[in-house]
């Protein structure tokens, strides 16, 4: 007898640890082994522009799409290539659900300070010690033309009144090091090579459940939320898979995974990684995002010539 092919889905992916993804996937296929999964993985920047450059050759590869910046996903859908996504999950906050289900976020992440415990004895309470005299040339910093949480945050804390382009100047003065991206950054700060550092939260906290000498705090300004949307582009061929994928990842079972892999779920009752406090006692910058998209250009240019 003929045998028919299995559906594909390709996903177009940020730069997460490789074998989160690994074990995603793995946990993904055991409720869809008719589905064979490809993905391209590297930070924002290069995910976007990959992207971008198929659209031009009218070759799109990718059937899910899922990067830290919100602003081209609103632009994609505002141009009708994204489709709606029906998830059946019945509690999913409406915050999470973006233009009526066209791309949906599916965990919560987080720009924190983290710093290295064998080197930092005083645990940071404020973004301002990244520009502490006493770090010059020991701060790690992602950088915002790779990754998507760097420029979110980028866009955000030079909106914040009490910190604005005035914290970066100062910090350009104490000779971080720009990293490409938060991976790295959270390595080095593992072997001490950085002291402190900007990385998003869970790195963090993954690492150091495995023995690092690491930690993090949310600044008293508040730690940056990074929307990190997962949708499914309208050219896809594989409808349904594609939609099943982002089903999976909102499911209980799915979100459960977050969880053990030091993510927090957007789902209520699904539990919280170990560590983190309830989030309605912390203060989170929210991301303005018709102002981080009118400004991509400009925020980027102003940032290097500080960082050059």
């Amino acid at each position: 007898p003929r045998t028919r092919a299995r559906p594909t889905t390709n996903i177009l992916h940020p730069a997460k640890p490789w074998g989160l993804v690994s074990q995603m996937v793995s946990d993904y296929r055991k409720t869809a082994p008719a589905v064979k999964v490809r993905i391209f993985r590297s930070g924002t920047g290069p995910v976007v522009a990959k992207l971008q450059a198929e659209m031009q050759a009218n070759d799109v590869k990718a059937d899910v799409i899922w990067f830290a910046d919100i602003a081209y996903f609103h632009k994609l859908a505002s141009e009708g290539k994204l489709m709606t996504v029906h998830v059946t999950a019945p509690d999913v906050p409406a915050k999470f659900r973006y233009e009526g289900g066209k791309y949906w976020e599916v965990r919560q992440i987080f720009n924190v300070i983290a710093y290295n415990t064998l080197k930092v004895k005083t645990p940071p309470t404020s973004w301002s010690v990244l520009t502490n005299p006493a770090y010059k040339g020991k701060v790690g910093m992602p950088s915002p033309a790779y990754s998507g949480a760097a420029f979110t945050g980028l866009a955000t804390l030079t909106q914040t009144p009490s910190l604005g382009w005035k914290f970066y100047q100062n910090l350009a003065k104490n000779n971080p090091v720009v990293e490409q991206g938060n991976g790295s950054v959270a390595n080095k700060l593992a072997s001490g090579e950085f002291e402190v550092g900007t990385v998003v939260g869970f790195m963090i906290r993954n690492l150091k459940v495995k023995g690092s000498p690491v930690n993090y705090v949310w600044p008293k300004q508040g730690a940056v939320l990074i929307p990190t949307p997962v949708g499914v582009l309208a050219s896809t061929k594989h409808p349904q898979a594609a939609s099943a994928f982002i089903n999976y990842l909102l499911s209980t079972r799915g979100q459960k995974l977050f969880v053990k892999q030091g993510y927090i779920p957007v789902r209520p009752n699904m539990g919280i990684p170990k560590g983190v406090p309830s989030l309605s006692k912390l203060h989170v910058l929210q991301v303005n995002v018709g102002y981080m998209s009118g400004h991509h250009d400009q925020l980027m240019s102003r940032f290097q010539k500080l960082f050059q």
